[in-house]
């Protein structure tokens, strides 16, 4: 039963949305619920934690790639594009402040 709950709370609550204070406090609650000795209630949420964590880091990983994916069809340049840019007005700026001095 235990096992069912756990697995429904990771799946179903979308633990990447929720902060680090929401996902301890439910985890804790749960494990409450649950009557789990205080080892067991610990690694229940210390498991839920780095869930979290992961599905955190996952979503940012594919929010940015989309974003990325998205920036090129639309031909928008990025942001290392704009500092060679940049890099290079600096360079041409120095060479013509050399031939004018």
């Amino acid at each position: 039963m235990f096992d069912l709950i756990k697995q429904t709370m990771l799946m179903g609550v979308g633990l990447a949305a929720m902060t680090k204070d929401r996902i301890e406090k439910l985890a804790r609650d749960v494990a409450d619920q649950a009557k789990l000795s205080q080892d067991k209630g610990k690694q229940f949420v210390d498991e839920v934690m780095q869930r979290a964590e992961k599905a955190k880091q996952d979503m940012q990983t594919e929010v940015s790639r989309l974003v990325g994916e998205n920036l090129q069809r639309c031909n928008l340049p990025s942001r290392d594009d704009i500092s060679a840019l940049n890099a290079r007005i600096e360079r041409l700026e120095q060479m013509l402040q050399n031939r004018c001095s």
